[in-house]
């Protein structure tokens, strides 16, 4: 399958088990291929294992270091939280709940190291073959063809950044990328600190082509760093969805292997956020588990993707 989109043009091509975007310039030379081979997911791996209620003294805990980060506990699934407490306790070095609340009273700015242990935040660059298909072929060729504007993208619970700057690898590639607004947000300020740096190690990149490494990324002792044209493409915020609404109407929202930790009222207000945020024809991606439950008017257009309706 080809398409011209841009300057660039896109083929298809299946190899084995495995699906692989190749985009070569019009002339067919310097071909780059992107190996987008299935990936098993952290989140629905997270989600097995017993689902025990929390205890007095965890849920206190829980609720305490929430409310020191301006974060609402109640919005997650307790049995989500629970099996996060030991995490918490290894990251400030804790064998107890008592001794970690010592931790975090005598040095409060643990609070965030403790947020990101709390906080499932997995990702990584191209994951998922289908869904990255319908990006590149579908999503973003038929929003700039809709709008003839530069797109507007907002990746809701961001991680370290590699979904977002993946979509900007993309929008590159396509010609796309001058004007868009890209947004990345997410309730740990430690995580977001990473994005915006945009270091990554050699492991992050298994997904990421060859060719593309090069255009994209600097070495930078161990590790690879994104290039600048690329970071100052992308806006990252520290921010709560399940409190906070971004600003603005947005052609794209990725909010992938989150509100599965959520209660069904928490996620239940995000449809609807995302349903008023989304533009007449924008596109929801979501994680394999999750879907838009009594979303009026997002209806499913392939894996894990939702449009929204017009009108």
């Amino acid at each position: 399958m080809a398409e011209r989109v841009g300057g660039m043009h896109l083929q298809l091509t299946r190899l084995n088990k495995y699906r692989h975007v190749v985009f070569t310039g019009p002339s067919g030379s310097a071909a780059r291929i992107v190996n987008l081979a299935p990936q098993p997911s952290p989140a629905e791996n997270d989600q097995r294992g017993d689902k025990r209620e929390l205890t007095e003294e965890e849920d206190a805990f829980i609720r305490s270091v929430f409310a020191c980060a301006g974060l609402d506990a109640a919005a997650y699934r307790p049995e989500s939280l629970r099996r996060r407490v030991q995490a918490c306790l290894r990251a400030v070095r804790a064998s107890s709940i008592l001794e970690a609340r010592r931790a975090l009273a005598a040095n409060p700015s643990l609070v965030p190291v403790v947020i990101d242990a709390m906080v499932i935040g997995v990702s990584s660059f191209f994951r998922d073959p289908a869904i990255y298909d319908q990006l590149a072929f579908n999503v973003l060729p038929s929003l700039f063809r809709a709008n003839r504007s530069p797109v507007r993208a907002w990746s809701v619970g961001c991680s370290q950044g590699q979904e977002l700057y993946s979509i900007a690898i993309l929008l590159a590639e396509l010609g796309l990328l001058d004007g868009c607004y890209l947004l990345g947000t997410d309730c740990r300020t430690e995580a977001i600190d990473r994005a915006r740096g945009g270091y990554y190690d050699a492991a992050s990149l298994r997904n990421v082509p060859r060719a593309w490494v090069e255009k994209y990324f600097h070495p930078q002792l161990d590790r690879w760093r994104v290039v600048s044209a690329l970071r100052t493409a992308v806006q990252w915020r520290t921010a709560d969805v399940t409190r906070v609404q971004e600003p603005g109407i947005w052609d794209l929202i990725l909010c992938r292997n989150m509100t599965m930790y959520l209660r069904p009222q928490a996620s239940g207000r995000l449809w609807e956020l995302f349903e008023r945020a989304l533009r007449p024809g924008g596109y929801l991606v979501l994680g394999k588990a999750e879907r838009p439950t009594n979303a009026k008017r997002l209806s499913p257009v392939g894996p894990c993707l939702f449009r929204r309706d017009r009108g």
